[in-house]
């Protein structure tokens, strides 16, 4: 399936380059977004973030019509980032928009089994079909991932069992 883009909030998407003052994003969709230099909190013409190609970010989109490019931004509608940021580190995992919006429940029972394992990780879902993850060691970043590509195809009881031997194979 092909993610269409829409006006929501959370998206993920690799920046893949820059004209004039705009960046252009892969978000997943159609067509390549667009965001302003600016449309971070606190960012002006003189005080911008400098981001390269491969950076990552978790946006919300803006403006989006079958037409034209869609355009995403940093900050809400009162100019807040309120957790929209450029993502350090971490991995990308692609996944489906059904398991995206079961990770974005609150209290998952994805997540849950996630607690056991891991002192500290940080997951962040965008509605277009991309999980970002980091964690404490590269290792536990990897069982993560592993385990969000099994729960697509996998019941949740046999998911968390591919998660314990995950972790024991990672050491």
């Amino acid at each position: 399936k092909q993610w269409y883009q829409r006006r929501v909030r959370g998206v993920i998407g690799i920046i893949i380059g820059r004209v004039m003052d705009e960046y252009r994003v892969d978000i997943g969709g159609a067509h390549v977004a667009m965001m302003s230099s600016i449309a971070f909190e606190g960012a002006t013409q003189r005080n911008k973030p400098e981001l390269k190609p491969g950076n990552v970010v978790y946006a919300r989109v803006i403006a989006a019509n079958k037409d034209v490019e869609p355009e995403l931004a940093c900050v809400n509608k009162k100019g807040k980032a309120n957790g929209l940021q450029v993502l350090e580190g971490g991995h990308i995992v692609q996944c489906s928009l059904g398991l995206c919006r079961k990770l974005r429940q609150h209290k998952s029972p994805l997540t849950n089994p996630l607690f056991n394992y891991f002192k500290s990780f940080e997951l962040c879902v965008g509605l277009n079909g991309r999980v970002w993850v980091r964690a404490d060691t590269v290792k536990h970043t990897v069982a993560i991932s592993i385990y969000l590509k099994q729960c697509e195809y996998m019941s949740g009881a046999d998911a968390v069992g591919m998660l314990r031997q995950t972790v024991k194979a990672l050491g």
